[in-house]
């Protein structure tokens, strides 16, 4: 990862942003789906970051800074759909 990628995945307001739209999207509700809060959760944390902050690097091509953008922006909203569901 260059400078402007690691920069970008250093910025707290990302992280931050992922965590509370997995809260967000454990509460969203799903009467009719069979998606569990978690799932609903990880996607819509992915999505609203993707859409408010971009990923990682510029461009359009795939690199390994997206694949890493998905991986940690998922792993993050599922945790605090996680936490929000089954802890608290």
């Amino acid at each position: 990862m260059n400078n402007y990628e690691m920069k970008n995945f250093m910025d707290p307001k990302r992280h931050i942003l992922a965590l509370a739209a997995g809260i967000v999207g454990a509460f969203l509700p799903n009467d009719k789906s069979n998606s569990t809060p978690l799932l609903n959760g990880a996607i819509f944390a992915g999505l609203i970051v993707k859409i408010l902050y971009g990923d990682y690097d510029k461009g359009y091509a795939w690199t390994i800074s997206d694949i890493i953008f998905w991986i940690t922006t998922i792993i993050e909203g599922l945790l605090s759909a996680y936490f929000i569901t089954y802890i608290v």
